[in-house]
């Protein structure tokens, strides 16, 4: 998945888009307004990171999110972040901000908007 198709995917349900559109605020704070959709690609390779290699909170024991969070998210922070021209600062902003709107997600249907898109990341890298 392209960050192109993972804008056009998270802005079609609000489940994904609200949520994404804060973290990309607190990657780039006070330059949000016109350019959310903009902005929701540049958090992609965080929420792939997130998605893909913790997952979501709601499918883990809280303790053991914790610590995969802890563990996986910070390493990938300082060995990745170069390679999708992020600053580490604003990437953990970004993560952190992701990870507290993942662990209020409580609907159901905004679960499974959350779930659908991990089955397309995991497509995607099938492909």
């Amino acid at each position: 998945m392209t960050p192109e198709e993972f804008q056009h995917i998270v802005m079609q349900d609000s489940a994904l888009a609200q949520p994404l559109q804060r973290a990309a605020a607190a990657m780039q704070p006070g330059r949000m307004g016109a350019t959310e959709l903009a902005a929701v690609a540049l958090v992609f390779p965080v929420a792939r990171f997130v998605l893909m290699h913790i997952g979501l909170p709601w499918l883990h024991e809280a303790a053991r999110y914790s610590e995969l969070w802890r563990t996986k998210f910070h390493a990938w922070i300082d060995g990745q972040y170069r390679e999708h021209g992020l600053d580490p600062n604003r990437a953990e902003s970004a993560g952190e901000c992701l990870r507290d709107e993942l662990e209020k997600t409580t609907e159901a249907k905004a679960r499974g908007a959350w779930e659908r898109l991990v089955e397309l990341f995991k497509q995607s890298e099938a492909e």
